[in-house]
C-alpha cells in the first residue's frame, strides 16, 4: 500500500514538472518572439539563429502561436535582407498557422506586416492585403495597438499613391487609438507621420506643431533614436521650405547623434544632405568633401551587407529542404487564397446586388408616401372648397332674409315716423339699434365670404366703422394709423374676431373712458403685427371690471385668432395690445 502511494506520488511530481518546464519554455518562445525591431537590426545573423532555433523549440511543443511569430520573424530578417521570396514565403506560412488555429490578432499582424513589406514591389498588393489587416482587426473587440501599427502602415501606402488626405486619415486614426491606450512609445511615430503629411501639402506650420509635440514625447523617454530622427525630420522640413541655414544646423546635430548611436541609416542620409545643402550655398569644395564621406560611409556598409549575404547562402544551402517544403505549403496557400478571393468578390456582388434592391424598395416607398400625400392635399382642397360653399350659402341666407328682414324693420320705421311726423325717443332708439344690428350683420357676411385677407383689409374695415361711427358728434378725435411696412395674412376667422375686437375696445372707450382721443394703430416689431388701441380716459381697475365691458369675450376672440390680448390702464388712460402670432 505505501510503495502503490509513493508511485503514484512520483508520477504526480512528474506530471506537475512538465506541466512547469512547458510553461517555462512557452514564456521563453514568447519572450524571444518579442524582441524588438532594434535588436534584430543590430546583428541579422545572429537573429537569424535565433528565431530559427525558436521555431524548432515551438514546433518541438506543438506551439502554433510561438511558431507563426517565429516564422513571422524570419520572414522580416529575409525582407530586410533582400530575400523577397523567401520572405514571401514564411510570411504566407505564417499566415496559414495563424488562419487554421483562429489566431485572429496575430493573423491580421502577419497580414498587415506582409502589405506593408510588399508596397516598393507591387501596391495594389500591399493594398489588398493591408486592407485585408484592417477588416480583420476590426472586428476585434480587445485588439491593442496592433490597430495603430496598421492604420500607421496603410497611411504610408496612401502617401505613396500621393492620396495624401486619404493617409492623413489614417494616421490621425492611429493617433486617435494611440492617445486612447496611452501608447506614449508610439505617438511620436504618428505624429511625425501626420507632420510628414503636412509637410507634403506645403503646410508647413502644422507640419512643425505636430512635430513639435513628437518631440516633447521623445525627450520625456529620453529616446536617442527617435531625438535624432526627429532632428532629421526637422532638417528635411527645413529645407524643403528653402531654409538652408537651418536645415544645416539640424542635419550637422542629425549626424553627431546617429554616430554616436551608430546610427547607419541617419549618418548616410545626414552626410549626403549636408553635401546637397553645400551644394545649395555654391560652396563646392565642402559639398565634394561630405559627398566623398558619404560614398566611403556607404561602400563600408555595402561590404558589411555582402558578408552577411554570403553567410546567409550558406545558411540557405544547408536548409534547401525545408525551403521545397515551405515552397510546397505556399502553393496549399496561394490555391487557398485565390477562393478567398472569388468569395470576396462573391461577397462583394451580393452586398451590391442588395443595395440595389433595398435603394429601388425606398424609392418605391417614397413615391407611394407622395402619393398619400397628394390625395391628402387634394382632399383637403375638396374639404375647404366644400367649407367655403356652406359659408358663401349661409352668408346668403343671412343677407337674403335676416338682412331683408332688418332693411323692412327699418324702413317701417323711417315711413311711421314719416307718417305721423313725431320722433319718439324709443322708435329711434329701436331704428338705431336695427342699424347697428344690420351692420353687424354685414360685417359678419363679409367675413364668411372671405377665404382670406390681410391686415390691410381690416385696416380699411376698421376706417369703414370709425366713419360710420360718427365720432365729430360724439365730442371725440379718433384717428386710425397705419404703419405696416409689411402686408400680412389673415384667415376669415382672425379677420372677424379681430374686427370685433377693435369694435369692443372703441365701443367701451366712447361709453366708458370719457376719453377726448382714440387712436387705434397698425404696427409691427421683428417677431409679429401688433394692433394698438390707445385712448387718454380716466382709466379702469382690471381686477374689479373683469368680469363686464366684454373684456372676457375680447379674450376669448383674441384666442381663437392666435393672438395674445395685453390690458394696461391707470389714471393717464388704457392701452390695449393685441400681438398676432401666427
Amino acid at each position: 500500500m505505501t510503495k502503490i502511494f509513493f508511485l503514484s506520488f512520483l508520477f504526480s511530481i512528474c506530471i506537475l514538472s512538465s506541466r512547469i518546464f512547458g510553461q517555462n519554455s512557452i514564456r521563453q518562445i514568447d519572450s524571444i518572439n518579442n524582441l524588438s525591431y532594434d535588436r534584430i537590426l543590430k546583428n541579422f545573423f545572429e537573429s537569424e539563429k535565433l528565431f530559427k532555433a525558436n521555431l524548432e523549440a515551438a514546433r518541438k511543443m506543438n506551439y502554433k502561436k510561438g511558431e507563426g511569430q517565429s516564422l513571422s520573424k524570419l520572414a522580416l530578417i529575409y525582407y530586410l535582407l533582400g530575400q523577397y521570396d523567401k520572405s514571401t514565403e514564411y510570411h504566407l506560412y505564417a499566415i496559414e498557422i495563424f488562419q487554421k488555429n483562429n489566431f485572429l490578432l496575430e493573423l491580421a499582424d502577419e497580414y498587415g506586416e506582409f502589405g506593408y513589406q510588399l508596397k516598393r514591389r507591387d501596391l495594389p498588393k500591399a493594398n489588398f492585403y493591408m486592407q485585408t489587416a484592417i477588416s480583420i482587426v476590426e472586428q476585434i473587440e480587445d485588439k491593442g495597438l496592433i490597430t495603430s501599427k496598421l492604420y500607421d502602415n496603410y497611411a504610408v501606402l496612401k502617401e505613396m499613391e500621393g492620396k495624401l488626405d486619404s493617409a492623413l486619415y489614417f494616421s490621425n486614426k492611429s493617433l486617435e487609438n494611440k492617445i486612447k491606450l496611452n501608447d506614449t512609445i508610439g505617438l511620436p511615430y504618428s505624429l511625425n507621420k501626420i507632420a510628414g503629411i503636412y509637410a507634403l501639402k506645403k503646410d508647413f506650420v502644422q507640419a512643425f506643431n505636430f512635430l513639435s509635440i513628437s518631440d516633447s514625447f521623445r525627450e520625456k523617454e529620453n529616446n536617442q533614436f527617435g531625438i535624432a530622427e526627429n532632428k532629421m525630420l526637422r532638417a528635411n522640413f527645413l529645407k524643403a521650405q528653402g531654409k538652408i541655414d537651418s536645415a544645416l544646423f539640424y542635419y550637422y546635430q542629425t549626424y553627431n547623434l546617429a554616430q554616436s548611436l551608430n546610427y547607419n541609416y541617419l549618418i548616410a542620409s545626414s552626410l549626403q544632405n549636408i553635401s546637397d545643402i553645400y551644394l545649395l550655398k555654391k560652396d563646392f569644395m565642402k559639398s565634394l568633401d561630405y559627398y566623398k564621406k558619404y560614398i566611403v560611409f556607404k561602400d563600408s556598409l555595402e561590404n558589411l551587407e555582402k558578408n552577411t549575404r554570403i553567410a546567409q547562402l550558406e545558411i540557405s544551402f544547408e536548409t534547401a529542404q525545408k525551403d521545397k517544403l515551405i515552397s510546397e505549403k505556399l502553393n496549399e496557400i496561394k490555391q487557398r487564397n485565390l477562393w478567398l478571393i472569388i468569395a470576396a468578390i462573391s461577397l462583394v456582388l451580393i452586398i451590391s446586388i442588395s443595395i440595389i434592391s433595398y435603394k429601388l424598395q425606398k424609392t418605391r416607398k417614397e413615391k407611394e408616401i407622395k402619393e398619400i400625400e397628394y390625395n391628402n392635399q387634394l382632399i383637403k382642397a375638396n374639404l375647404e372648397k366644400k367649407i367655403l360653399d356652406e359659408k358663401l350659402r349661409i352668408s346668403r341666407e343671412l343677407h337674403d332674409n335676416i338682412g331683408s328682414q332688418l332693411t323692412f324693420i327699418i324702413s317701417s320705421i323711417d315711413n311711421l315716423i314719416y307718417k305721423s311726423g313725431i320722433v319718439d325717443k324709443n322708435i329711434s332708439n329701436i331704428k338705431d339699434f336695427s342699424l347697428s344690428a344690420l351692420y353687424d350683420l354685414r360685417n359678419t357676411i363679409w367675413s364668411m365670404k372671405e377665404k382670406e385677407g390681410t391686415l390691410e383689409k381690416l385696416f380699411l374695415k376698421v376706417n369703414d366703422l370709425i366713419q360710420r361711427l360718427n365720432p365729430e358728434t360724439l365730442g371725440i378725435n379718433i384717428s386710425v394709423k397705419n404703419q405696416l411696412t409689411d402686408n400680412y395674412d389673415l384667415s376669415s376667422i382672425q379677420m372677424l374676431n379681430l374686427f370685433r375686437i377693435i369694435q369692443e375696445a372703441v365701443q367701451n372707450s366712447i361709453k366708458h373712458s370719457s376719453a377726448k382721443n382714440i387712436d387705434i394703430i397698425f404696427t409691427q416689431t421683428e417677431n409679429c403685427p401688433l394692433i394698438i388701441i390707445k385712448d387718454n380716459g380716466i382709466g379702469f381697475d382690471l381686477a374689479k371690471i373683469e368680469e363686464g365691458n366684454g373684456l372676457e369675450n375680447m379674450r376669448i376672440r383674441t384666442e381663437q385668432s392666435n393672438s395674445k390680448l395685453n390690458i394696461i390702464s391707470d389714471n393717464n388712460g388704457t392701452t390695449i395690445t393685441i400681438s398676432i402670432t401666427n
